[in-house]
């Protein structure tokens, strides 16, 4: 009895089982340490192949053929690969534009991906850059950026899609008004307001020393005139109790 797993041909071999053994010499070298036969129930004619640590390329035609004394049988069937990828990374990238940048990268999606991003209100924001680049394994990566700007804010949203599948993935990040170029101008007139700020206090307090002399001097001559004012008092009551001397 032989049990054989095939790629396009039934000379590429995924799996091989001859006479109650597994002939891993016989595989493609792509396949090597990856599939396990499952054969539990092969008394009943069932029997199941594993394949393990799948990549994009593993995706395609593939067969199986049954041979013995008295029976052969095979079929044939279309493997699909599919990727949702990695949980994305989320930046604020800075304003730009009027607006600020939001940007997002995720990892290891296949087949390529959609990617969608929405205003609070479900509207579509056509994205500021795109990028999808596949890797050496066949995977892609995602890279995309928005501009967010005043009026368009609450929540931003973003899904990416997994056509094959028919999932997505959707992220939502809200956003402060406060981090808005736009809905920051009174940023600028605060630091304004600050840059102002040395030479009013010099001005100040400039008028309150002058101030202060004005009240200094005022209080100084208050001060002779009360002075002067009791010493005559003083010496008209001085004279008035001495005696009158006259020539005899």
């Amino acid at each position: 009895m032989e049990i054989r797993w095939f790629r396009s041909h039934t000379s590429d071999v995924v799996h091989l089982y001859r006479e109650q053994q597994e002939l891993l010499g016989r595989q493609m070298e792509a396949f090597r340490n990856r599939t396990k036969l499952v054969k539990d129930d092969i008394a009943d004619g069932s029997v199941a192949l594993q394949l393990h640590s799948i990549v994009p390329s593993d995706e395609g035609m593939y067969g199986c053929r049954f041979l013995s004394d008295n029976f052969s049988g095979e079929a044939v069937w279309e493997l699909e690969v599919a990727g949702q990828g990695s949980e994305p990374h989320l930046s604020l990238e800075g304003s730009k534009e009027g607006g600020i940048q939001l940007k997002l990268r995720s990892s290891g999606w296949y087949p390529k991906p959609k990617a969608q991003w929405r205003n609070h209100q479900g509207q579509c924001l056509p994205p500021e850059f795109e990028a999808i680049v596949q890797d050496s394994q066949g995977l892609f990566s995602l890279e995309t950026s928005v501009i967010v700007r005043e009026g368009a804010l609450s929540n931003v949203s973003l899904s990416i899609q997994n056509l094959l599948l028919g999932q997505k993935k959707e992220y939502v990040v809200q956003i402060a008004d406060v981090f808005l170029p736009g809905a920051s101008r009174w940023k600028s007139a605060f630091v304004g307001t600050m840059a102002m700020l040395p030479p009013l206090l010099a001005v100040l307090v400039a008028l309150a020393l002058g101030l202060l002399q004005k009240q200094g001097t005022r209080r100084v001559l208050d001060l002779r005139e009360k002075l002067k004012k009791q010493a005559e008092k003083r010496q008209g009551e001085r004279g008035a109790g001495l005696p009158t001397c006259r020539n005899p």
